[in-house]
């Protein structure tokens, strides 16, 4: 959604002067936007683009998805391009020591969860998987939400700490034995909700926001798909997550292993998003963080109980 159009956006001054021809800024649109970006159709003499203002994230962070960026475009992925500035910088310096990002602008909008739309990301999803892992090691990182991130927050959690972190404690003690397990794994995207894809007239144009991209097991980021597209307004939908794994598995056979551990993934990934927003709850109470974790606590009761997956 696109906000009131501001002609003296500092940011949009600041990129058009860093660009090949120095473009005239004709519009900067400010658009939703997530935790760690703010996001603006910007249009310019020379063409509209995504202009993205990074303030919480550092320059290696930007410079990992960028690079993400640039080996998808490699392999014909549906994602939105990196733009570079006139002088070639991938990214430059923003007001408040922010990082200003360029990227190409694709239309399209946010998903209904339907089948159709079930089907379509799960074989982007299946040939995500499949493509030959980059050359070198930089892609091989850390996931950001994954096992460590958990265990640590688990282990400062204290006796008189609220329930939503006793839960948390909890969970991942019955949960972490299994997710050690040895998988099929490589490079994920580990956020795919339908607010990170754009469709238009039923096609996927681009799965967006590979800021979490990391390492990991495959299997995360399938069963992070099914909670991104499967829980319609918090109301699981397990006929959704079947129709997203008969197609899953055309593109990518899951192994046997993978088919047992699914029902423990199920309830790991929202353990692991729900993490995320306990550690900014550590840090100031915030209402919109707390009604998250109520309803991810939800998602994993409701998961514990559910006689799912059959595959």
């Amino acid at each position: 959604m696109l906000g009131p159009i501001n002609m003296t956006e500092p940011i949009a001054t600041a990129a058009a002067n860093r660009m090949e021809g120095f473009p005239a800024v004709l519009s900067c649109q400010r658009m939703s936007s997530g935790f760690s970006n703010s996001n603006y159709r910007f249009e310019t003499s020379s063409g509209v683009f995504l202009l993205r203002e990074c303030t919480g994230r550092d320059r290696p962070g930007v410079d990992y998805e960028l690079n993400v960026l640039d080996w998808l475009r490699a392999h014909n992925f549906p994602s939105s391009a990196a733009i570079r500035f006139g002088d070639g910088e991938r990214w430059i310096s923003g007001p408040g020591g922010s990082l200003l990002v360029l990227l190409e602008w694709l239309d399209g909008s946010e998903p209904l969860c339907e089948q159709v739309t079930v089907k379509t990301i799960a074989r982007a999803l299946g040939d995500l998987h499949q493509l030959p892992p980059p050359s070198g090691g930089w892609w091989r990182r850390e996931n950001p939400n994954g096992r460590e991130a958990a265990a640590q927050l688990a282990e400062i959690i204290a006796p008189d700490d609220p329930a939503h972190f006793q839960f948390f404690r909890k969970e991942f003690e019955r949960l972490r034995p299994r997710l050690g397990e040895p998988l099929p794994g490589g490079l994920i995207h580990g956020d795919v909700f339908t607010d990170n894809t754009l469709f238009h007239d039923g096609k996927l144009v681009a799965i967006l926001d590979f800021e979490d991209a990391c390492e990991d097991v495959f299997l995360f980021d399938v069963a992070m798909t099914i909670h991104g597209f499967c829980f319609p307004e918090e109301h699981w939908r397990p006929d959704l997550a079947q129709a997203f794994l008969d197609v899953y598995k055309d593109r990518r056979a899951l192994t046997d292993s993978e088919r047992e551990l699914l029902p423990i993934y199920l309830r790991w990934c929202p353990l692991a998003i729900m993490g995320w927003h306990l550690r900014q709850l550590r840090r100031r109470p915030d209402k919109g963080n707390e009604k998250r974790v109520a309803e991810l606590i939800r998602r994993i009761e409701t998961l514990r109980e559910a006689s799912w997956p059959i595959i």
